[in-house]
């Protein structure tokens, strides 16, 4: 048997819907929709350039039902692209392309096989000597271990395990095939290729046991470099696996503090200069950041008032229209007044008494939270959809925890100007 790679990639999600775009600022939003696709074609690149023996793609090759049947039709002419240099894929289907999520039937070129979603299948490549092991979902819900039936290793083979979970289970996530990691190892495989979970993450060396994260981020909690992982087996042996990305878009989230005699033009200066940072960290792809400002400072006398804010928003976003590929999703205006609070909340008076009664709230339980949320009834009839606009969930304890913080830092700047 010679050397040979190949790709472990999953959750593609392409023509993902990205729905409510528009309601973001000058969202770019041809340029997010396509994103999946051109992050897809990237892939496809990767695998011919490095002349890989096949692809495994780990569930959610598409987001869900294709709106028509150009999504398939498109797939189909990409994995075209694989067949005309013997590239061959082995996939199977996640939650959010189970069988019956994704109901409509493309006729995939012969270079592409889909492993069963009613039992486990193999798939043995003599040319590699390799076996194969998969079993996509049949519905969208699978709440069964079903790498617990996953066959044993095949004697003399490199055994390849392909399983869309969420392992034993992950807070971002809802449970999809829990498994746990000894399970996967008992099986005696050299390798899993896991998806599922969009975080790249190794739960394992060896055998290899991982998660290659996604292809391309969707939005800002998709942030950093996304890609696939590029494996080699050598004398019949899988060497680390390889990061390489086919992201086109990339998002960022990034803090920005304000020193105290900072003023506004001191801000844009470093937002100017964050951007710039960015853009080098992005490698030429096109740039989505969300903007965290933080600092008691100077300039919190204007963004202290609700005119103040949406100037500097504006000026902030004008700055990123300096620059062809940067969009600001969203900023966010954290600064304080460049006073002692701790020793105005130590004080007797009624500034003390106010700032100390923010913090019972503020350091209160979820439920006393929620129960002070209930309490402002009448804001949420008069100035629900406000709220909203405000980004202001009342539900949310940790989001009013926020709010309360941004409320104490506007008093205490209009009662110390006051004074």
């Amino acid at each position: 048997m010679s050397d040979f790679r190949f790709i472990h990639c999953a959750d593609l999600h392409i023509d993902s819907p990205l729905r409510g775009l528009q309601a973001y600022e000058g969202a770019p939003v041809d340029r997010l929709r396509r994103a999946t696709r051109d992050a897809f074609q990237n892939l496809i690149t990767l695998a011919i350039d490095e002349a890989v023996a096949f692809v495994l793609i780990a569930g959610d090759l598409f987001d869900g039902r294709w709106p028509d049947m150009s999504t398939g039709l498109w797939t189909a002419r990409q994995f075209r692209r694989l067949a005309e240099k013997n590239i061959r894929v082995f996939m199977i289907r996640g939650n959010h392309d189970a069988m019956n999520e994704v109901g409509q039937r493309m006729q995939w070129p012969d270079n592409v096989h889909e492993l069963s979603c009613d039992s486990p299948e193999t798939v043995v490549l003599d040319d590699f000597n390799t076996a194969i092991h998969g079993q996509g979902f049949a519905n969208q819900k699978v709440p069964d271990d079903i790498a617990a039936g996953y066959p044993d290793a095949r004697t003399g083979l490199i055994n390849i395990g392909l399983l869309h979970t969420s392992l034993t289970g992950d807070p971002q996530h809802d449970p999809y095939a829990p498994t746990s990691e000894d399970t996967l190892k008992l099986k005696g495989y050299d390798y899993w290729a896991l998806g599922h979970i969009h975080l790249r993450r190794t739960v394992n060396e060896d055998p290899w046991i991982g998660y290659c994260g996604n292809s391309q981020g969707r939005h800002i909690h998709e942030r950093g470099a996304k890609g696939c992982l590029l494996v080699t087996v050598q004398d019949n042996r899988i060497l680390p696996p390889q990061f390489r990305s086919t992201d086109v878009l990339r998002w960022f989230e990034t803090d920005i503090t304000v020193a105290e005699r900072d003023d506004v033009d001191e801000l844009y200066d470093q937002v100017r200069g964050r951007l710039n940072e960015l853009r080098t960290d992005a490698e030429g792809r096109f740039c989505a950041v969300r903007i965290l400002v933080t600092g008691a400072c100077a300039a919190h006398a204007t963004l202290v008032t609700r005119s103040g804010q949406e100037e500097v928003i504006a000026g902030i976003r004008n700055i990123a229209a300096e620059f062809d590929d940067v969009w600001v999703e969203k900023i966010k205006l954290r600064t304080s007044a460049p006073v002692d609070v701790e020793r105005l909340r130590r004080g007797s008076d009624l500034m003390g008494d106010l700032l100390r009664g923010f913090d019972d709230v503020i350091d209160g339980t979820d439920a006393e939270v929620l129960e002070f949320a209930e309490a402002l009834g009448t804001l949420r009839t008069k100035a629900g959809h406000d709220l909203q606009q405000a980004d202001i969930n009342l539900d949310d304890p940790e989001r009013v925890r926020e709010w309360l913080r941004q409320a104490e830092s506007i008093l205490v700047s209009m009662l110390t100007e006051a004074e």
